[in-house]
């Protein structure tokens, strides 16, 4: 088992940090953390996180890709300026870039696991480079989406959580600290969030995910207003191919915990890339 930290300085000048562990021959898989715009190695390790794919996924099994999304931290001397023309797809592209950056790019030889903003990030990837990926374990996706079984109500959908969680906070902060212009981060909200992007999951529409996604999915629900329940179980609905929806696994005891961990390795190793054609 070997793990190693490094930075991928992207054609903007933007800085990347990664951590790579386990076995460089073992099953590839891209790890994308939740936080919204502060998604980022960090966020797995934080105790309030349910589940830690770092800690508790087989080194010798696996070779582990973890990274910081562009900017999450704000420490980078990187500034999003007027200029920036930065999107769900910039995110992509620099998913992608670190990939050939290890040398990870064989035919559906990748895996991605995601939580909260990671699985809007999956879906884009599998969507837009669908020969790269094999499979995908989706945790408690963001996405806009009525109240069902969550705990705590809300009326209609939970249009607004955008500004109150996945993006508003960390934007007030980039503008305070001037990693970015107020003009810049409106930008970035509008590409991210705003009126063309505001449904679903926000990275990929629902037909995208019915016509163009045929990846098997593994998909656990969330059980607040930022995580809608309803996004994981629609995920799983719309899919055309293999799609399985786990309603109960956080917060509900260590054993449907051990199980959810069981069935993303189980999904995750059994799965035989397939070959070019």
């Amino acid at each position: 088992m070997s793990s190693s930290t490094g930075t991928l300085v992207r054609p903007d000048g933007a800085r990347i940090r990664y951590e790579v562990r386990g076995r460089p021959d073992g099953i590839p898989v891209l790890l994308l953390a939740r936080g919204g715009m502060r998604s980022s190695i960090a966020k797995w390790k934080e105790a309030s996180n349910p589940w830690n794919p770092l800690a508790r996924l087989d080194p010798d099994k696996y070779f582990l890709i973890a990274m910081d999304q562009r900017m999450a931290n704000l420490e980078e001397d990187f500034r999003l300026t007027d200029a920036h023309s930065v999107g769900w797809e910039t995110f992509r592209d620099d998913q992608i870039a670190l990939l050939d950056h290890l040398g990870v790019n064989g035919h559906r030889g990748c895996h991605i696991l995601g939580s909260c903003i990671g699985p809007s990030y999956a879906l884009q990837l599998l969507r837009d480079f669908p020969d790269r990926f094999g499979k995908a374990v989706l945790l408690q996706p963001i996405g806009l989406n009525v109240h069902t079984t969550e705990p705590e109500t809300w009326e209609g959908t939970n249009a607004g959580c955008e500004e109150e969680h996945w993006f508003g906070e960390w934007a007030d902060e980039a503008v305070c600290r001037g990693r970015a212009s107020k003009r810049a981060v409106d930008k970035l909200h509008q590409n991210m969030f705003g009126p063309s992007r505001l449904d679903f999951v926000f990275s990929v529409t629902r037909e995208e995910l019915r016509t163009r996604i045929n990846h098997p999915l593994l998909v656990f629900c969330g059980k607040d207003k930022f995580h809608p329940a309803e996004t994981a179980r629609e995920i799983g609905r719309l899919a055309p191919g293999e799609a399985t929806v786990v309603e109960v696994w956080r917060d509900a005891g260590s054993e449907k915990l051990a199980a959810a961990e069981r069935a993303i390795d189980e999904f995750l190793t059994s799965y035989v890339p397939l070959q070019p054609h």
